[in-house]
């Protein structure tokens, strides 16, 4: 019985030695067909450019066309403020413009009135001169008094201060007076620039979306005032999104761009597909505002993570719809797999408030027409 017991013992020592053998053989299958080659994390998180949309002038606000959760397109207005401070500057700064205008013409009339001074203080002063010469023989042979004398003395000394102030009185006319023409005179130059930053102001009272996209956190009311630089709202483009994905460093080693990554959404369970397109330059401790100071006695090594940028496949992203941002995903990283980058990067522009620099330049050629003498 003893002997039985004995080899019953040793049958299902032995049986379940085989079936650790069999599972170890079935992980290790496992891992060089499932496992080995990928990196996978459950830290990782949609990101997105979250565009502030500020207001460049201060004012009321009087229309607002935008809340929350709005899909919006590039250039749609959104709101407004109120014009009639704006309305008034520019109407102002178009009586400046008249102003320098006039201004010009009067510099350019006091050259010329300037030049007339000078011929008749030239006329004088040769006449005095004249004078002085004839009075200076007359009074050598006793005709002339010694009064007369000085008194045409005097009046040669005065015509030559007189024509020398007339001199620089030109000079200086001329000086205040030079332009290549009316346009490039710094008077008129001034008051062109102040219309221009008047009418700009007044067009800026307008706020347009800089970008397509979703709007999120609207800050501001009907009525509310608001200064220049406030923050009224963001826009989000759901389109143009990627992945952070948080990795230890340990699983860094095989991570290299290219690779190819299956990604899960934890918000609707379907799965996308994307590509590493970068990987940052330090942990996230390194780049906080307070970065972790180790030379301490009590030193614990723990164990850093870097992020990792993927980029959806735009296939994928059309198939199964675009994710919020700041939604959790499982990213899985193929380290064996490349696959071209895609290029997203395209150049960006913003000409929302590209004035009509025709309407503008009509306007000032017509103050300064009508106001040319």
């Amino acid at each position: 019985m003893e002997n039985q017991n004995r080899a019953d013992a040793k049958k299902k020592i032995g049986i379940f030695l085989i079936i650790i053998f069999v599972i170890g053989i079935l992980y290790l299958l496992y891992y060089m067909f499932f496992l080995k080659g990928y990196e996978e994390t459950e830290n990782a998180y949609i990101h997105g450019n979250q565009v502030s949309i500020t207001t460049q002038v201060s004012g009321v606000i009087n229309e607002i066309n935008v809340q929350d959760t709005q899909p919006i397109t590039i250039g749609t207005s959104a709101i407004k403020l109120d014009t009639v401070n704006y309305e008034i500057a520019l109407k102002d700064a178009e009586t400046k413009l008249a102003d320098a205008v006039r201004k010009y013409y009067t510099l350019q009339n006091t050259v010329k009135v300037n030049e007339n001074n000078t011929l008749t203080a030239k006329a004088n002063l040769a006449l005095a001169d004249k004078t002085l010469k004839r009075q200076t023989i007359s009074s050598s042979t006793g005709i002339t008094s010694k009064e007369s004398f000085d008194t045409t003395s005097f009046k040669y000394i005065d015509s030559k201060n007189t024509y020398e102030q007339s001199l620089t009185n030109l000079e200086n006319s001329k000086i205040e007076a030079f332009s290549s023409d009316i346009y490039s005179h710094p008077v008129v130059a001034i008051a062109i620039e102040n219309l221009k930053n008047a009418y700009y102001n007044l067009e800026k009272t307008k706020i347009f979306s800089p970008i397509s996209g979703v709007i999120a956190q609207k800050q501001v009311n009907l009525g509310q005032q608001v200064s220049a630089g406030q923050t009224l709202f963001t826009v989000v483009d759901l389109n143009k999104t990627w992945i952070n994905a948080n990795f230890k460093e340990t699983q860094l080693r095989d991570i290299k761009l290219g690779n190819y990554v299956e990604i899960k959404s934890d918000l609707n369970g379907k799965t996308y597909s994307g590509v590493v397109t970068g990987i940052s330059a330090g942990s996230g401790s390194a780049f906080a505002l307070i970065p972790t100071q180790n030379a301490t006695g009590n030193w614990i090594k723990i164990v850093q993570r870097v992020p990792v940028r993927i980029d959806f496949n735009q296939d994928s992203l059309n198939k199964n719809g675009v994710l919020p941002i700041g939604t959790t995903l499982t990213v899985k990283v193929n380290t064996n797999k490349t696959v071209d980058i895609p290029n997203h990067f395209i150049e960006q522009k913003s000409e929302l408030y590209k004035i009509d620099e025709n309407a503008l330049h009509s306007l000032i050629e017509k103050i300064i027409n009508s106001n040319s003498f």
